[in-house]
């Protein structure tokens, strides 16, 4: 999925008009988007020359990032690249962002995003061959999607005030407080209170307390498991079961793929015996 090209025009002509204004060339772009000052004097020195919504498409333009992602899926509306534990649905300017590339999905890249009215754009895209990316398999990062797919969701946006109001101190800091107290069993029962407290005033979290239980759960299925002579088989666990035992990794997802999980996988801890 790319803009369309009314959204292309207006993309290019506020770019075009923020770096002419701050005297860059075109490839240097970018530090305008770092400098929020610059960006202001340029929205008080348009004046009525730009609408308020282009004012404002602008101001946003400071939510930029760049940095390497792995370019995970290309669907319909958009395709979707992953860094750490976020998902960023993207689209290109004047072509799908699966298009930038000359290899099959998933792609370690280098990618510029920029914040545009409701979407992101992925404004360039570099593949990464310097192998940087480690040793991880299709099927890690296909499962490492599913996982954040099913509990955070896709992001859509880069707009800092959107982010703000999805991502609170407040709600942040409950996660952070919550994934602490469900490092273990033990740290769990003490702290069922305050656990369920926090579940009660962010109910958006439960999901991550799922994830984090079944972890706990997988420990200690594994020691008995291990004690018993199990050997060489890969499990998945949700909440106190084993929902799937396979030769290999690969065979465990999809395993987990065919299963009509209710949008649980991520949900789900994965080990090897």
């Amino acid at each position: 999925m790319h803009l369309s090209p009314a959204q292309r025009e207006e993309f290019l002509y506020l770019n075009d008009r923020l770096t002419r204004f701050a005297g860059l060339d075109p490839a240097r772009v970018e530090d305008a988007y770092a400098d929020p000052e610059l960006i202001e004097r340029f929205i008080r020195d348009a004046g009525e020359e730009l609408t308020d919504a282009q004012k404002q498409a602008v101001r946003n333009f400071v939510g930029y990032r760049k940095g390497r992602f792995y370019l995970v899926k290309q669907y319909k509306k958009y395709a979707v690249l992953l860094q750490q534990n976020t998902l960023y649905g993207v689209v290109g300017v004047d072509q799908a962002p699966a298009e930038m590339v000359d290899k099959g999905l998933p792609v370690y890249m280098e990618a510029a995003l920029l914040p545009f009215n409701d979407t992101i754009v992925m404004t360039s895209s570099t593949v990464c061959e310097d192998g940087k990316n480690g040793s991880v398999s299709r099927s890690d990062i296909e499962y490492e999607f599913k996982q954040i797919k099913d509990v955070r969701g896709i992001t859509e946006t880069l707009d800092p005030q959107t982010l703000e109001e999805q991502n609170s101190p407040a709600a942040q800091a409950a996660e952070q407080e919550l994934r602490q107290y469900l490092r273990t069993a033990a740290t769990r029962d003490t702290h069922a209170t305050e656990i369920k407290k926090i579940l009660d005033k962010y109910p958006e979290l439960h999901d991550v307390y799922m994830q984090m239980y079944s972890k706990i759960s997988a420990r200690t299925i594994k020691k008995d498991l291990k004690a018993c002579g199990v050997r060489e088989r890969h499990f998945a666990v949700y909440n106190n079961s084993v929902v799937a035992v396979a030769p290999t990794r690969g065979e465990l997802l999809e395993q987990l793929s065919d299963l009509s999980f209710d949008g649980m996988m991520g949900q789900c801890a994965l080990f090897r015996l």
